[in-house]
Parts: C-alpha cells; sequence; structure tokens
C-alpha cells in the first residue's frame, strides 16, 4: 500500500481534505481557539458538506483522536 495521497483519485484525496478540515476544527474547540466555522464550511465543495460535518462530530466525540490523553498520575 502507497502513502502517497498524490496517488489517490481526485475524491479520495478531497475527502483527506475535508477530514483535515474537520479534525482542525474539533481541536481549535478543545484548546479554545479562535476560528470561524462558517469560512471554513466555505471552503468545503457542496456535495462533501454533510461529510465534513460527520467528521466534526466524530472528532467533537472522540478526544483520543485529537491526541488528547487522560492525565495519568505519575508513579514513582
Amino acid at each position: 500500500m502507497s502513502y502517497n495521497l498524490a496517488d489517490l483519485p481526485k475524491e479520495e484525496r478531497e475527502k483527506v481534505d475535508v477530514d483535515l478540515h474537520a479534525s482542525g476544527v474539533a481541536y481549535k474547540e478543545r484548546y479554545g481557539m479562535p476560528f470561524n466555522f462558517r469560512e471554513i464550511e466555505a471552503l468545503i465543495p457542496i456535495s462533501l458538506r454533510e461529510y465534513f460535518k460527520q467528521r466534526v462530530d466524530f472528532y467533537r466525540s472522540n478526544p483520543y483522536r485529537l491526541g488528547k490523553l487522560p492525565h495519568v498520575a505519575n508513579e514513582k
């Protein structure tokens, strides 16, 4: 399997881009960073907006996907 995204079909590359935007929205929300959801949504092709909303919901509900782990007590 190749990891070169340029080798993917155009539709799959667009989905990867939409997923990246969705994870960025959830990340910025989680850490209180400023952003404009409407501006980001306007960048998404109309045919993929529902997919974008689904992915945003996914990342909002899965903090482990964003690298935020629960605090673990240090053992000595």
